[in-house]
């Protein structure tokens, strides 16, 4: 019995993901997506010029206040620590934005603002891929040879 994949283990040829298709897809999508994100914020930050972080549009401040909300429930409902500090940092991030967005913030603390935004999302993002990484290396690993291949001898 113990040479025998699990229900929810999926077979990629000589690889055994010990998870169902749908979380493992859907989480390598995140990966991407994350790591895009943060290509582009680092971009962003050597080459642009980032004062324009506040939140337009009444779709994207609902967007913003509900990712904040729930940024906040991960803080106080997450058992990994690494997803309680990435969401605590991503929070930080939007209450930032919404400070750009709300507040009538003077020119000398602006740029002091957009480098704790830019940092606290970089970080964020990094501490996510993290995060999915470790799960990947938890439900990843190389199945064994079959029978049939033999040692060549």
């Amino acid at each position: 019995m113990s040479g025998m994949l699990h229900a929810s283990s999926t077979r990629f040829g000589e690889i055994i993901v010990d998870s169902d298709r749908a979380t493992t897809v859907l989480l390598a999508v995140l990966f991407i997506v994350l790591s895009l994100v943060l290509m582009l914020d680092i971009r962003q930050t050597v080459w642009g010029t980032p004062n324009h972080i506040a939140i337009n549009g009444t779709l994207n401040r609902v967007g913003a206040a509900l990712s904040l909300v729930y940024c906040l429930v991960l803080v106080f409902r997450w058992s990994n620590r690494l997803i309680r500090v990435g969401s605590t940092l991503l929070a930080i991030d939007l209450v930032i934005r919404f400070a750009f967005t709300y507040l009538q913030l003077t020119s000398a603390v602006r740029p002091t603002l957009v480098f704790i935004r830019s940092a606290t999302l970089q970080i964020s993002l990094i501490i996510f891929l993290v995060a999915i990484a470790n799960w990947f290396r938890t439900v990843v690993r190389w199945s064994p040879p079959s029978p049939s291949q033999g040692d060549g001898e």
